[in-house]
């Protein structure tokens, strides 16, 4: 059966919660958090959305992403989802559109994702300046640190161009702005595939998570890194994730030790760094394997 929109919100919450309760190297989850960050703000963000999510077919992208900023600045005062609501409204959306014109229940998996990708890429495709309004006025209304001026699309003024054509300015800076601008082909075409392949390695999803974020985080220097360490420093974390990598698969050392070792490595620096685009991509990407598997997927990681 195909997800309802309030299905669709609840899956949405799931993922959140999921990220943001797995033990990922350098990002917030139980028991490891900053002095501004907490555990307790990824909780109430991962319900606000909740409402921006509904009546999808009646919203833009833009109206969606500005309403789950909003939903979730009502609860708390810091930026913990602006990345996430980013990724999730256009494949929320997509999914909407597909729903509406196809029986989604009688596609194949396969067949489903390439369906909603091309639904996904019409839409990335039409995304104008109101859609661009909405989203500065999101960035703007989240207090998103470290976001600089674009040549083109001061954030802090109102878009004369295209949303695609804004994120088309950010995305050889911006891993979230590449996704629109190349139809999420890290989401896709990198990190879908690794996370169906850890899925049947792994019986447990925070391990299914984790791998898959070293993953994205190993062949993608994170962004957010960038922004705040510059690009030395993120292509540093990139390769220590490609050695935790290796030696969790070809050497099977203990997984939970060497997960340890690499996340007090990233928090005992200086300055804490923190993988946080690649905690969005991992989302969304939970996000897309419950909207591709239906509701079963979710019943099987609680088993």
């Amino acid at each position: 059966m195909s997800l309802t929109d309030q299905e669709i919100a609840q899956v949405l919450q799931i993922a959140c919660l999921l990220e943001a309760s797995t033990a990922k190297p350098g990002n917030v989850s139980p028991g490891r958090e900053f002095e501004d960050l907490k555990y307790r703000d990824f909780l109430f963000s991962s319900a606000a959305v909740f409402p921006a999510f509904l009546d999808l077919e009646q919203k833009s992208v833009g109206e969606i992403i500005y309403q789950a900023v909003r939903e979730t600045h009502s609860f708390i005062k810091t930026n913990t989802n602006l990345g996430i609501i980013l990724l999730c409204a256009p494949l929320a959306s997509a999914y909407s559109r597909l729903r509406a014109k196809t029986e989604i229940e009688s596609l194949a998996q396969s067949e489903l994702v390439i369906q909603l990708r091309k639904e996904l890429k019409l839409l990335l495709n039409n995304l104008d300046q109101k859609d661009a309004e909405h989203c500065y006025q999101a960035i703007n209304y989240s207090k998103a640190g470290n976001l600089k001026e674009v040549d083109q699309a001061d954030i802090s003024e109102k878009p004369e161009i295209t949303l695609l054509k804004a994120m088309k300015l950010a995305e050889k800076r911006d891993n979230i702005a590449f996704e629109y601008t190349n139809n999420y082909s890290i989401t896709f075409d990198y990190a879908y595939p690794r996370f169906k392949q850890y899925s049947q390695k792994y019986n447990e999803i925070e391990k299914i998570i984790i791998m898959t974020f070293l993953e994205i985080l190993a062949e993608y220097p994170d962004t957010l890194i960038v922004r705040k360490h510059g690009l030395n420093k993120a292509v540093e974390v990139s390769r220590s994730a490609a050695e935790v990598l290796r030696s969790i698969n070809l050497e099977q050392k203990d997984f939970w030790q060497q997960i340890e070792k690499f996340d007090q490595e990233l928090r005992t620096q200086a300055e804490k760094v923190n993988p946080g685009t690649t905690a969005d991509l991992i989302t969304a990407v939970i996000f897309l394997a419950i909207l591709i598997s239906g509701k079963k997927l979710i019943k099987n990681w609680a088993d």
